[in-house]
């Protein structure tokens, strides 16, 4: 315990970490917590950023993470991938660490390099966590869910390249958002690819409300009908309502029933 606070650990932070995995109490300090500690902080650089990864994987500080993530970091190195990404990919997914195997870390690797992903891109420690996590088989499921929408698998990796999260966002709302965007809004694939986002936000709380008050302010003239619909949801909460609700809502009463869900878009 002394030695835990003596590299800034918090009281809530300990019990927060020891609750998670009590192993650590009964694990060696000088043969496995302090190799593991100078492990970390080798890679990590600072004891805060020790310390909020161990708290997101508490395993870390009793394990002999030399023979566990040496291998993997030597297989980065050995690609390109300098310290600063390592310590990214460590801090964001240290799971990926501990229960890959290392013949998957050069598999991915490899898979991004055809990919043209490489560590020069700003998304690639985002790429390669997201393929690590992914069997084959899903991976191939989601490619052909976004094929069977129109988009080639060239399309498709084109837009993982620019945000790899939309391979982990869930089937059932790949499909509702596509469905909705596509057939309810009419935007073009084109136009989806650009802005990937839009497969992040939430049908029921912003896409369908905040489509159907554009769609209801554009039917009054007020707005253009090739207003940016990816600019409309990045808007916050506040924001929104300010710039399309609040302003227009004496001149349209509609708006405010548009965005309480009680005009529905195609009326």
């Amino acid at each position: 315990m002394d030695f835990f606070h003596s590299i800034g650990f918090s009281i809530p932070d300990l019990v927060l970490v020891l609750s998670k995995n009590p192993c650590i109490l009964a694990s060696s300090l000088d043969n496995l917590i302090v190799p593991a500690y100078g492990f970390l902080k080798n890679i990590l650089g600072t004891d805060n950023f020790v310390i909020l990864t161990a708290k997101r994987a508490p395993w870390l500080l009793h394990k002999d993470l030399h023979k566990i993530m040496g291998p993997k970091i030597e297989l980065l190195h050995d690609h390109g991938v300098p310290n600063s990404r390592i310590s990214t990919m460590i801090r964001q997914q240290p799971r990926c660490f501990h229960i890959v195997h290392p013949d998957r870390f050069t598999r991915d690797l490899v898979k991004l390099k055809a990919m043209d992903i490489g560590p020069s891109i700003s998304s690639f420690y985002m790429a390669f966590g997201t393929i690590l996590s992914m069997s084959e088989s899903h991976w191939e499921e989601k490619l052909e869910l976004y094929r069977s929408f129109g988009w080639s698998e060239a399309d498709v990796l084109s837009t993982f390249k620019k945000q790899p999260i939309i391979m982990r966002i869930s089937k059932d709302k790949i499909r509702r958002v596509m469905d909705f965007l596509l057939k309810e809004l009419g935007l073009r694939l084109s136009i989806i690819a650009r802005y990937p986002h839009l497969l992040f936000y939430s049908l029921e709380k912003t896409i369908i409300p905040r489509s159907s008050v554009i769609r209801v302010l554009t039917s009054h003239g007020i707005l253009n009908k090739d207003v940016n619909f990816y600019s409309i949801c990045h808007l916050s909460e506040k924001k929104f309502l300010e710039k399309y609700v609040i302003k227009y809502q004496e001149m349209v009463p509609q708006v405010s029933q548009a965005y309480q869900g009680k005009t529905i878009i195609g009326d």
